[in-house]
């Protein structure tokens, strides 16, 4: 199973942003702006400075970029919460971060979905902002997309050696209640089972119900969960 060490440098890996930077251990991402992940820090480690000085070198350089500074949080890892609040920094809603053995998912018949080893038009299509896609598709990795009739559903596995991270997960809503969800999922975890892929992993925001308890129902379970850090007024950084 892989450890919440292992898990956070593989969602550092599968959107890893446009620019990148270290802070000695602390990694700065830069793209769009539209993602958290591939536009915040990741704190984790010795950023070589005291703690303020840090926040205030991070600051510095997303201003330079034109964005706001954010803090990516996992719980596994956070000795930083009293030091952003003082700072005014305030928290995002949790998302959480779900793992599962490719033995132990249990999930339904992949019907006519196509996976494609390249960028379909229909994820364009689904996830909307094109802002959005070029980020969440910037990784070097292999990239498996499913998408079930023209684009009647979408969704992407990033795998990452014997790992397989889900994004994308998008129906049209004029196909909703038809399975079309379950199929593409089972068509991902069947690609990534034959690239000999032994462990999935995912997030899912914790105020998303549903999806958090059909992950569950299928053999995910919740390991680790983040939060994103950002300046409480516009002027704070």
């Amino acid at each position: 199973m892989l450890t919440t060490a292992e898990l956070i440098t593989l969602a550092d890996r599968s959107m890893p942003g446009f620019e990148r930077t270290n802070l000695r251990d602390w990694v700065l991402r830069s793209a769009l702006g539209s993602t958290g992940r591939a536009n915040s820090t990741l704190p984790i480690g010795d950023p070589g400075l005291g703690i303020h000085a840090a926040i205030g070198s991070v600051e510095a350089w997303y201003v330079d970029r034109g964005h706001a500074p954010i803090f990516q949080i996992f719980e596994s890892a956070d000795d930083l919460e009293a030091e952003l609040n003082a700072a005014g920094y305030q928290p995002s809603e949790p998302t959480e971060v779900h793992v599962a053995s490719i033995d132990s998912i249990r999930v339904g018949d992949p019907g006519d979905v196509i996976v494609h080893d390249e960028i379909p038009a229909a994820i364009h299509t689904l996830v909307g902002d094109p802002d959005r896609v070029s980020e969440i598709t910037a990784t070097p990795l292999l990239k498996l997309v499913g998408v079930a009739g023209e684009a009647d559903g979408c969704g992407m596995a990033v795998v990452d050696g014997a790992a397989a991270g889900f994004f994308a997960m998008r129906t049209a809503t004029d196909a909703w209640g038809r399975g079309i969800g379950t199929a593409i999922f089972a068509a991902l975890v069947r690609a990534a089972d034959e690239r000999g892929v032994t462990d999935l992993w995912l997030q899912v925001e914790h105020s998303n119900t549903r999806a958090r308890e059909w992950y569950e129902r299928i053999g995910f379970r919740r390991v680790d969960g983040y939060r994103y850090w950002r300046p409480s007024r516009p002027d704070s950084a």
